[in-house]
């Protein structure tokens, strides 16, 4: 069973971040989990630091600026059975988060990320993807993202949620959360394995397709079976995951981050960042071991 224990959501205030707690609070409901919210003061001197925590219900929340009376404005507005923390810093953002995410031994951060026209905040989300070693749910701005996952488990209609996997999957990795999620959630899933191809390869066998799809089928758990299904798509990976997203109107995507070192980005295209850009709707990135 996934273990999520304690949920960082940075914020920016930006319109993005009602909906970005809103989803981390749920989370937290469904897990057992804390929340804490981090703001970092870009405009505050380079050295990082973390200036102050306080509970959302402590007597003795400090009032030193603008930044500290909104999170703590924030705090105040989320239900009263989620143990929620604040805290403000001040340096580099992606830094900060890195350093609070260490400090609080977060499982999950919750961020929103503001697309490739915005390039700090791209970079912001693009080094925690690379930097930090937990799970990271991924938001874009109001208007971008057309579905929204729900995890508060209210009846409703059937939610789709894509998973994009290799062959062999990670071990503990973004199939095994989609499971759990499933088990707990009315979820449909979507497996999906993408071929590799360009127009001059042509496409893959009809053969190998169907292989593809029966080894991504026996993945599935029994107890899902009703509400799993693969799919097998072939071209750029990047592409066909947010075409199949569309497709499917997934409310998110659950997918694997294989985290590397910055400099082999330069030489290999990035999945992962690609997805990011060019779906529209929520990427939760789930870090994973590579299967024996």
């Amino acid at each position: 069973m996934t273990a999520i224990r304690t949920i960082l959501c940075p914020v920016d205030f930006s319109e993005a971040t009602a909906r970005q707690i809103g989803l981390a609070a749920d989370l937290c409901r469904l897990f057992g989990a804390r929340l804490v919210l981090h703001h970092n003061v870009d405009a505050a001197p380079p050295a990082v630091g973390v200036g102050w925590m306080w509970a959302h219900d402590h007597p003795d929340r400090p009032s030193q600026s603008d930044e500290e009376s909104r999170l703590r404005r924030l705090l105040a507005e989320l239900p009263e059975e989620i143990a929620a923390e604040g805290k403000l810093t001040h340096g580099l953002p992606a830094t900060s988060a890195l350093r609070v995410r260490e400090a609080v031994g977060a499982d999950l951060l919750v961020l929103a990320t503001h697309g490739p026209g915005g390039a700090d905040h791209a970079s912001i989300t693009g080094q925690l993807l690379d930097r930090a070693s937990c799970a990271v749910l991924a938001l874009h701005d109001c208007g971008v993202d057309g579905r929204c996952p729900r995890f508060d488990g209210a009846e409703g209609a059937e939610q789709s949620l894509l998973v994009p996997t290799d062959l062999p999957p990670e071990r503990g990795g973004a199939l095994d959360l989609a499971f759990d999620l499933a088990r707990r959630l009315p979820l449909r899933l979507h497996l999906l394995h993408v071929l590799a191809t360009t127009e001059k390869s042509g496409p893959p066998p009809k053969d190998l397709v169907e292989e593809t799809r029966a080894r991504l089928g026996a993945l599935i758990p029994a107890e899902l079976a009703g509400r799993a299904e693969a799919h097998v798509a072939a071209g750029d990976p990047g592409d066909e995951i947010a075409r199949a997203a569309e497709r499917l109107e997934a409310a998110c995507i659950v997918m694997g981050e294989h985290t590397r070192a910055p400099f082999l980005r330069w030489f290999t295209r990035d999945t992962s960042r690609d997805v990011l850009f060019r779906a529209n709707c929520p990427i939760w990135f789930v870090p994973g071991r590579a299967a024996a």
